[in-house]
């Protein structure tokens, strides 16, 4: 359904909201299991609106009314759960001191589908199995390089691209790097270029109904497929001069063939992007400045598209990792790609897609810049919650013109990002809005403390620096401390590397692209759990926790929280590629989640067993034993090792060794 937005010829710059459009929308583009819809209402912040109020009735007649705030975007929470699967028409009117507005917004709802991805409208964000992501990750080559997944699903990536020729390469190989990016977590920007608007592949010789059926036989193919998270219909159209009802053609086309995954393009001409409007789900900037440009155009650009669809679109930057030809001098450094990447964070990207990596040096050539951006994958992640929340946040100002902050809000918590858009160091101020906070301020990423006094930080940035502040207030998103408790670091709070667990050595063994991450978005108390990933049975990462020492002649119990996630990640039929480079097709018996846990003394073991995680839900699991010898220091302690042993994705939080007995 096409949306109607109403335009107001109003001359005035706000800088926490720069649109002087009023829009509204419903927060997701569809709705599944939710029982609340959150119906948004962004305000220009002129004087026409001052005392605004908005009537929002249902299909059924019942009415919500609301006080609307200007210079913002105002929720609403509606109860849905009385509404069944389709589209369900909402009227409104908004009444202010010097007008009336009336429209109508359209609440679609349908069957679930856990390989879903949701657009998140308030925070221009994605929800993909029912949890927050910010997609971060690359283009790549196609034919896609065999070990290029593997290698930067343990950096933290979790998206990749491959530019890929439809109609001149077998559809078994894409099986191949699909099925294989769903094993390792990874989701990808599924690549329709070719049969689509043009790009690699593309023949314009082709006869356009063959193309078109060839488009349509590949999200057939591919819109049930757990890595799947969007499709990536055009690249930069602007450029190309593309007709935009070709566009919205084409996105017709897949919407109605796949309504549950959204359509992203790219643009590389600053206000463009409207035109196209109505044939993407997502707009991703791809401003490549270096070195031929100053890099704070990256905020610019990802600011006018973030103006431009607010309420409406989702935002993506695709950063610069490329140069040395054409009319790029030479690539970025790892400062640049740093500043880039905040930059457009700050300015309303949540999702980042660098152009292009070919391991393990082709592109970019620096491993240092490459490293950088692994880091940032990281500092991201950790960041999701935040980013994604949707929550009121202060605004953040900086003194310096040249730097430029950002704020976040977690419940009472809040999260600060600042950049550095020139190559100087400098004493940098930031301070908030009506934000009277005095008191200690975490660096999270570089494991210090500042002070804010009266809403203000004072600290030093390096030149196309970045840096990120933590308040932790919320009282709720701190992990209770169990002081009998023997295992260091066993609720994951304590990240001195960012996503890495403490108080743990790692056996990664011989598998390649099993992964375990501290997890920002989803805990069983605190902030934090640990998400293991196993790709194949046998082939998980085993978790040496710091050797304990408790007095010998009691009963001890280990316990912890788990939980599994969907199975349905992992393809029960793998296409891979054998020695021989044929696709073989191999079939998967679907496994319960099983974690392998130990605790070793001296050598023997106390404890070695099989835990079955076997609930969607928290759940806690305890195991006691007896300690008949006393513990030494360092390697006499003992061990608890942990491993998911078969193929799967669980979170685990909060392990104990406490006695049971006094």
């Amino acid at each position: 359904m096409r949306k109607l937005f109403f335009i107001l010829s109003l001359s005035f710059c706000c800088m926490a909201v720069q649109s002087q459009t009023i829009k509204s929308n419903w927060r997701l583009d569809y709705y599944m299991t939710e029982t609340q819809g959150e119906y948004l209402v962004h305000l220009p912040d002129a004087a026409t609106y001052d005392n605004a109020q908005i009537v929002l009735t249902s299909p059924t007649g019942k009415s919500y009314t609301s006080s609307l705030k200007k210079g913002r975007t105002n929720s609403i929470i509606v109860p849905i759960d009385e509404l069944g699967d389709g589209e369900h028409v909402f009227t409104y009117t908004i009444t202010s001191s010097d007008d009336v507005i009336k429209g109508n917004d359209t609440l679609i709802r349908r069957p679930y589908k856990f390989n879903a991805t949701q657009l998140d409208r308030k925070t221009a964000g994605v929800i993909s199995g029912g949890m927050p992501i910010i997609p971060f990750g690359f283009y790549c080559y196609s034919p896609v390089q065999s070990t290029i997944a593997e290698e930067e699903v343990v950096q933290g990536f979790n998206l990749l691209s491959p530019y890929q020729n439809i109609p001149r390469t077998k559809i078994e190989m894409r099986k191949v790097y699909m099925d294989r990016a769903a094993e390792l977590g990874m989701k990808v920007n599924y690549n329709l270029l070719s049969v689509a608007t043009g790009g690699t592949g593309y023949n314009r010789n082709q006869d356009a109904g063959e193309r078109i059926e060839m488009l349509k036989k590949e999200v057939r193919t591919f819109k049930d497929h757990p890595a799947l998270l969007s499709w990536y219909l055009a690249d930069e159209p602007d450029g190309r001069k593309t007709d935009p009802a070709i566009i919205e053609q084409l996105y017709d086309i897949i919407k109605e063939i796949d309504p549950y995954h959204p359509v992203t393009i790219v643009f590389m001409h600053k206000g463009t992007a409207r035109k196209y409007a109505e044939g993407l789900d997502i707009a991703m900037g791809d401003l490549y400045p270096v070195p031929r440009a100053p890099i704070s155009g990256v905020s610019e650009f990802q600011r006018l598209l973030k103006d431009e669809f607010i309420c409406e679109k989702g935002i993506w930057l695709v950063p610069q990792a490329f140069g040395g030809n054409e009319w790029w001098k030479r690539e970025p450094t790892a400062a640049e790609m740093r500043a880039a990447t905040y930059m457009g964070l700050i300015n309303g990207s949540t999702g980042f897609q660098y152009f292009i990596r070919h391991g393990q040096n082709g592109f970019p050539k620096s491993t240092t810049a490459w490293a950088e951006a692994g880091a940032m994958a990281l500092e991201i992640a950790e960041m999701t919650p935040y980013i994604l929340s949707g929550e009121d946040a202060p605004q953040a100002f900086t003194q310096d013109t040249l730097t430029e902050a950002r704020a976040w809000a977690r419940g009472k918590n809040l999260i600060i990002a600042a950049v550095n858009q020139e190559n100087r160091p400098k004493d940098i101020v930031i301070s908030l809005k009506d934000y009277g906070y005095t008191g200690v301020v975490s660096v999270p990423f570089e494991d210090r403390e500042v002070r804010m006094v009266n809403g203000i930080i004072m600290d030093k940035m390096g030149g196309f620096d970045s840096k990120v502040y933590k308040i932790t207030l919320d009282s709720t998103l701190i992990a209770t401390p169990d002081t009998a408790n023997v295992v260091v670091d066993g609720d994951f709070e304590i990240n001195t590397s960012v996503g890495v667990p403490n108080g743990v050595y790692a056996q990664v063994g011989d598998g390649r692209g099993s992964t375990y991450f501290v997890d920002s978005r989803t805990a069983h108390s605190g902030e934090h759990s640990l998400r293991l990933t196993t790709y194949a049975n046998g082939k998980g990462v085993t978790l040496q926790h710091f050797p304990m020492i408790v007095p010998a002649g009691k009963t001890y119990r280990v316990s912890f929280w788990a939980k599994a996630g969907d199975a349905r990640q992992f393809p029960l039929s793998k296409n891979y590629v054998d020695k021989n480079d044929k696709v073989k097709v191999q079939k998967i018996k679907p496994e319960i989640p099983t974690l392998s846990l130990n605790l070793r003394h001296l050598g023997r073991y106390l404890v070695n067993t099989d835990v079955v995680i076997d609930s969607p839900q928290w759940k806690q699991y305890t195991i006691d034993v007896v300690v008949e010898k006393q513990p030494g220091q360092g390697r006499d302690g003992i061990t608890l090792n942990i491993c998911l042993k078969n193929r799967g994705m669980i979170w685990i939080d909060d392990i104990r060794f406490t006695p049971i007995d006094k």
